[in-house]
């Protein structure tokens, strides 16, 4: 009886051994404490280096990472390299919003750019699972590196003569390298992207100095993949331009009448909920009116980066036997029982004839934007390539909508007074890869033959003989 006893008890100990190693084997299995993938080392794609700066590497792992290591190899010897925490951003090559890893900025090596031409980054990374006996899972990685020290070649084929501040003008230019990686252009505040033209290695873009910049300094940015920047001034001849300014008096039945209807058609607050009038009219006048530019600003510059091999606009004139209500530029000042209370500027041109009278569309173009804007109301942008659109607001109905490609001479709505309007008209404007220009020069045909037309014939002439 006693054998027996002993026996079941040692069988008993057995199945609890079991079921102990099947339940632990089972949890190891199953927990993300243990996970067997591996740590996942990026970078980007045909990666090169001009040795002047840090080389960006990026980690990530289920766990997280426990422990990494970066060398290279000469004759043989290792040689480590500092790698350090870098942002995230600065790991471009990585789709930050869904990849949730590090960005490691590692030193440039010791060495003379003369006595190399590649380099073999060794990447050690182990991580935070406690897999292969709480040693983690480990990855090495060998990251062959192109070492490049040549900047791009960068020069301005040609360009228009002048640029008038609240204007715009138009350069072509050429930028080559084998590991050309970003064009920019910029004013000195804000930045414009080229289009391909013409001919392999070649670019054109048009450019604004938007009215409220001070100052204007162009030039054009050219880096590869390896870090290297050139940079080319574009020799604009700038001219400053005084505007117009006028002071409006605010009355209580403006506010109570069409600022406040405003405020209710929006429907993003309720009147109730200003503490008074004076806050009622800066809501639509600073809140409306910047969330107004922002949404067109977007409809303006989201435009295919196409190859562009020639560019025909012709003058704007979008409203027949027209008045000029107000102009381009104009900077008000309101005032209310006395007291300055609120500022703005007029970046289009205001045009009345008759009542819902019919807008032309002076040049093709696609819609990309239909829709009730803010202070502009019924609102149309028209696309017509080179980074180049019009707007239409205030509209009573407009005749064309979203995606729609429009020909030259087509109706496409009817004026009105939608939005903050205290008449029939329409407020007409061009954007120049979103920043608001002066009209004039593009409803002046002379304007657009010395700085669009010619500048480009000029540019093929001089591509075709070189």
């Amino acid at each position: 009886m006693e054998v027996q006893s002993k026996s079941g008890f040692v069988k008993i100990i057995g199945l609890i051994l079991i079921i102990f190693f099947l339940g632990g084997g089972l949890f190891i299995l199953s927990s993300k404490d243990f996970e067997r993938n591996k740590p996942v080392v990026k970078t980007s794609l045909n990666p090169s280096w001009n040795l002047n700066g840090d080389f960006f590497i990026y980690l990530k792992d289920d766990t997280g990472i426990k422990d990494h290591k970066v060398s290279y190899e000469i004759d043989s010897k290792k040689h480590f390299l500092l790698a350090k925490m870098a942002s995230l951003s600065e790991c471009s090559f990585v789709n930050q919003e869904v990849e949730n890893g590090i960005c490691l900025a590692i030193e440039k090596p010791n060495i003379s750019t003369k006595d190399i031409q590649s380099l073999n980054l060794i990447v050690e990374v182990t991580d935070k699972s406690k897999w292969n006996f709480f040693s983690g899972n480990k990855t090495l990685e060998n990251i062959p590196i192109l070492i490049d020290t040549k900047k791009p070649q960068l020069a301005v084929v040609s360009n228009s003569y002048r640029i008038t501040q609240g204007g715009s003008a138009l350069v072509i230019f050429r930028a080559e390298d084998e590991n050309l990686d970003k064009i920019r252009i910029s004013n000195g505040e804000n930045e414009f992207i080229p289009q391909p033209f013409y001919k392999q290695g070649y670019y054109i873009s048009l450019l604004a100095w938007p009215k409220n910049n001070p100052t204007f300094n162009a030039k054009i940015y050219a880096s590869d993949t390896a870090g290297n920047v050139s940079i080319a001034s574009i020799n604009f001849f700038a001219v400053k331009k005084e505007y117009k300014k006028t002071t409006i008096s605010l009355t209580d039945s403006f506010i109570d009448g069409k600022i406040s209807s405003l405020v209710e058609e929006i429907g993003e607050r309720t009147l109730t909920s200003f503490v008074d009038k004076v806050s009622i009219f800066k809501y639509i006048n600073e809140d409306i009116r910047s969330y107004s530019e922002k949404y067109i600003m977007q409809a303006a510059t989201n435009f295919p980066l196409e190859k562009i091999e020639d560019f025909q606009i012709y003058a704007f004139s979008p409203l027949k036997n027209a008045a000029v209500m107000a102009s381009f530029g104009d900077h008000r000042t309101f005032v209310y029982q006395g007291e300055v209370v609120s500022y703005s500027h007029h970046m289009g041109l205001d045009l009345a004839s008759v009542k819902q009278a019919p807008i032309i569309s002076s040049n093709q173009g696609e819609v990309v934007l239909d829709a009730f804007v803010g202070i502009n109301g019924n609102t149309l942008v028209l696309y017509h390539g080179l980074g180049l659109s019009s707007i239409y607001a205030h509209l009573t109905k407009p005749l064309v909508g979203i995606g729609d490609r429009v020909e030259r001479g087509a109706i496409i709505g009817n004026t009105g007074s939608t939005g903050l309007s205290l008449g029939d008209h329409l407020h007409f404007g061009v954007l120049v890869q979103g920043h608001e220009v002066w009209v004039a020069e593009w409803m002046d045909s002379k304007w657009i033959e010395n700085n669009i037309t010619k500048v480009i014939a000029e540019a093929k002439g001089i591509i075709n003989n070189l």
